[in-house]
């Protein structure tokens, strides 16, 4: 590193590409087939395209608007997460929330709305008038607006005035700029030149950390304009490079008198040089998976590189810690994480699930307890908390699992205050919720927790749960009053919006004051209110896809009378449903939500005693009979 030393990017002498790694990042192969075929689909299936836009999960832990709408898929959610790591991790959250990323060329928004919650100040850039107002749209539709800037202009260091050529690419602008005389038919719009550097000093901004440049093939014009804020501010720098183009960017940056390491992000394993290879890899990976990798020296690059990111040699950033694939990454199908189960094989040094305790709510689990206390038989830390059954749990509990705390209840307090009872007493960083029908193994308590230490700003961590015959349930999704919950299952970590409480593992200084669940709902709707509430509260919840566990559902409670069981869980869950919508979406919308059930309840009543099931017509039954108890007003 001894070029590092001295101003100017730290290279060498011959262009060498450093040895890849994994990120761990997967891209799912719906997007991965897209872009495949993006080429093809453009010029020959542009309206077969129209209107097939997805709203899809982020395929690493970020943020809640994770999972933006995008033609052909999430084409930059890679780029997004390596870059929203390495400024999370180099910079640090307390830099970030006093400075201001600034997203040149900002099209639909994607780089502010993702990266943009982590920085105090956003200013999102374009030179198209209608990217300006989606961009501003979609800034606003995600809680950014109070934040944000959205500026119309041109960044280049040219002098005088720019034309902006429109260029009709499906329903929206795609623009390119050229100066004045390149080509005067179909220019659309006049607007002033600006550099970067005027903008900055035109708004006032202290302090710039993370700059994105998307010119459209003019990064280099655009860096010149630039030297001065990264020179003064030593931001890290995102850039597109085209072919060819890659020694003029370094130069441009060795001029600011910052060194500065460059990285380029790779969709694929560079070191699989064959198409077929390739796609073999994306087989075997699960996903098409996505590497970044160290550029050195000053040859022409020989194909385009979609994203660069260039980082000061100051932050010492290790690459490796920012990525540690084995922690966070599932291996092949039925193996366990490697560092997960180097951990729990160890027999030296505390106990890995030493900062975990489990929180168990049961009632009438008795049938429970048998597979529950051999999952947790090694656990240090176990707390039971008995809703007042009278199957004897507690005998069962008191023989099978003699280490555990015992918390007995006279009466049934329901699910939610049984939890914020045990987790008032919880004396553990974490807490692990489990159902009495679920089975965590140590190696799956494990993997939750690297993964709640490696993402620090997750207050919640989830598994992937599955039924008894291995298939997935959709435990996850987004917030209910936000959209519908598309696309395909999760292929790495990723954040969500919503998820159930069957398994949770809950990072407890989240809410210092343990009330995690609004006693007000008795059983059902407590998970997603608790998630949407983070939701807006900015806190991550996290599903960890390479934990699966079990989930029986309706395994967990049973009594002398199953059809009076029934009933009780429709209507427990109609009556959540109404206080649920209620709460979050206003009395009004609560009473024709009541009405409507109501009705398709009657209906789903009449259709269950004409064609009889005992267990479903109690349960269409106490769905009536909640509804009809309901309260309009949370």
């Amino acid at each position: 590193m001894g070029e590092a030393d001295t101003p100017g990017l730290a290279v060498a002498q011959h262009e060498r590409w450093a040895a890849p790694i994994d990120t761990g990042l997967r891209v799912s192969f719906r997007v991965y087939w897209y872009k495949l075929l993006h080429p093809l689909l453009e010029r020959w299936g542009r309206f077969f395209l129209q209107g097939r836009q997805h709203r899809r999960y982020f395929v690493m832990p970020g943020d809640y608007v994770s999972g933006y709408t995008a033609k052909f898929g999430a084409f930059e959610a890679e780029e997004i997460a390596v870059a929203r790591q390495v400024c999370r991790q180099a910079l640090g959250a307390e830099r970030l929330a006093r400075s201001t990323m600034l997203d040149l060329g900002c099209h639909i928004g994607n780089y502010s709305v993702e990266l943009g919650p982590d920085f105090g100040a956003v200013v999102a850039v374009d030179a198209v008038q209608s990217y300006v107002h989606v961009a501003r749209a979609n800034l606003a539709w995600n809680g950014l607006e109070g934040k944000s800037t959205v500026v119309c202009s041109a960044i280049s260091d040219r002098e005088g005035e720019v034309r902006l050529h429109m260029e009709r690419h499906g329903n929206l602008g795609h623009a390119r700029v050229s100066q004045e005389g390149d080509a005067a038919s179909g220019a659309t719009a006049v607007v002033p030149a600006i550099s970067l550097d005027a903008l900055v000093q035109r708004l006032g901004l202290q302090a710039v950390s993370f700059i994105k440049f998307d010119i459209e093939g003019h990064e280099i014009a655009a860096l010149q304009g630039a030297l001065q804020t990264i020179g003064q501010h030593a931001p890290v720098v995102q850039v597109e490079v085209d072919k060819g183009n890659l020694p003029a960017v370094l130069d441009r940056m060795r001029q600011t008198g910052v060194a500065y390491e460059a990285w380029q992000v790779v969709r694929g394993n560079p070191t699989r040089k064959g198409g077929l290879a390739r796609l073999w890899t994306a087989l075997r990976a699960g996903g098409n998976p996505v590497f970044v990798q160290k550029l050195a020296g000053q040859q022409a690059n020989a194909r385009h590189l979609p994203c660069v990111l260039l980082v000061p040699v100051a932050l010492n950033v290790d690459w490796y810690t920012l990525f540690p694939v084995p922690a966070i990454v599932p291996m092949a199908r039925g193996a366990e994480p490697m560092e997960a189960a180097a951990v729990a094989q160890t027999g030296d040094g505390p106990h890995p699930l030493q900062e975990v305790t489990a929180v168990v709510v049961t009632y009438n689990s008795a049938h429970c307890i048998g597979l529950l206390a051999q999952s947790l038989a090694s656990w240090p830390h176990v707390t039971v908390v008995d809703n007042g059954s009278h199957d004897g749990t507690r005998e069962c509990v008191a023989r099978l699992m003699p280490r555990a705390r015992w918390i007995g209840l006279d009466t049934n307090h329901g699910f939610g205050a049984a939890n914020n009872l045990a987790l008032a007493q919880v004396a553990t960083p974490y807490a692990l919720l489990i159902n009495p029908d679920c089975l965590v193994g140590t190696l799956d308590a494990c993997t939750l927790l690297q993964t709640a230490r490696h993402w620090p700003g997750a207050a919640i961590v989830v598994p992937q749960l599955i039924d008894g015959k291995g298939r997935q349930q959709f435990n996850y999704g987004w917030p209910r009053l936000q959209w519908t919950s598309r696309g395909a299952a999760a292929q790495g970590p990723l954040c969500v919006g919503n998820a159930c409480g069957a398994v949770m593992l809950l990072r407890l200084d989240a809410l210092p004051t343990r009330q995690w669940f609004d006693t007000r709902f008795f059983l059902y709707y407590e998970d997603e209110d608790l998630c949407l509430r983070l939701f807006q509260a900015k806190q991550a919840v996290v599903v960890e896809p390479a934990v699966r566990v079990v989930h029986v559902n309706r395994g967990s409670v049973r009594g002398r009378r199953p059809l009076q069981m029934e009933y009780l869980r429709g209507m427990h869950h109609a009556m959540s449903k109404i206080l649920f919508t209620a709460k979050h979406m206003g009395e009004v919308e609560a009473r024709r939500q009541r009405r409507l059930a109501l009705a398709q309840s009657l209906v789903v009543v009449v259709l269950r005693a004409v064609l009889p099931s005992p267990k479903h017509l109690a349960r269409a039954w106490g769905r009536l009979a909640g509804f009809w108890r309901a309260p309009s007003r949370y």
